[in-house]
């Protein structure tokens, strides 16, 4: 019997770089990952060096959309660990890969309203220069409202300020984490930064928005701990520039 379709889902990679090799780890390891070591379990949705001065360094996050959903997701276990052993060509990317990185941490997500998936981006593209990558700690259960007060509050304001929602998602074998994704310019991102510092009385050059500190007081109802830091993708990339 064939399994029912799931919602889709995604691996999320925060990757510890060695020395200056990001652009190399990017390039050569990550797009040069081919599917089948992993069973065709998934695909790449995105991979980014995380800028200097908003996050540790130096960092490349990577988020795969994993194909099929919770079967992608079996596949890619039974491909990637519990036959580890018998997989050869997992085996000589890892040495590649290692030369390059230290280690990482990963989450398993699940996708919420705003989320492009492959399929949508390939139907309507999103492409930006600069990306926002929020992680935020939540209240004990309380991601999948925290993501729909922000899709409905949050989401057309910063739309206005350049920022394309284009992944929002729970962290899933856990309740306390959910991940949120943002294409856009830089120039953008200084006018949303300067609109906020505008809405709370300091000197910065354009019109306050109170719209984003209304946000930031209604998500404290959700949230314990917010942060985000930048990041510039891989060309070649789905969302990224040309190669």
């Amino acid at each position: 019997m064939t399994a029912p379709p799931s919602r889709p889902l995604f691996l999320h990679e925060v990757i510890d770089i060695v020395g200056h090799h990001a652009a190399e780890y990017m390039e050569r390891s990550v797009l040069g990952f081919h599917a089948d070591t992993a069973d065709r379990g998934l695909e790449l949705w995105g991979t980014w060096e995380v800028v200097g001065g908003t996050g540790r360094w130096p960092q490349v996050v990577n988020v795969w959309e994993l194909v099929d959903g919770w079967e992608g997701w079996e596949r890619l276990c039974r491909r990637t660990n519990l036959e580890r052993r018998t997989n050869d060509a997992l085996a000589a990317w890892w040495d590649e890969a290692f030369q390059r990185r230290r280690g990482g941490f990963d989450r398993l997500l699940g996708a919420t309203l705003g989320t492009h998936t492959l399929a949508d981006l390939a139907a309507e593209p999103v492409v930006g220069t600069l990306f926002v990558h929020e992680l935020t700690t939540v209240r004990p259960g309380a991601g999948p409202d925290y993501l729909a007060a922000l899709h409905e509050q949050y989401s057309p304001s910063a739309a206005e300020h350049g920022h394309a929602l284009v992944g929002s998602f729970e962290v899933l074998l856990g309740d306390t984490e959910v991940v949120t994704v943002w294409a856009t310019t830089l120039e953008d991102h200084v006018r949303l930064q300067r609109a906020a510092d505008a809405a709370r009385g300091y000197p910065s050059g354009v019109d306050p928005d109170p719209r984003l500190l209304a946000w930031r007081a209604a998500a404290e109802a959700y949230t314990v701990t917010w942060r985000e830091e930048l990041m510039v993708p891989c060309p070649g990339t789905p969302m990224g520039p040309p190669a």
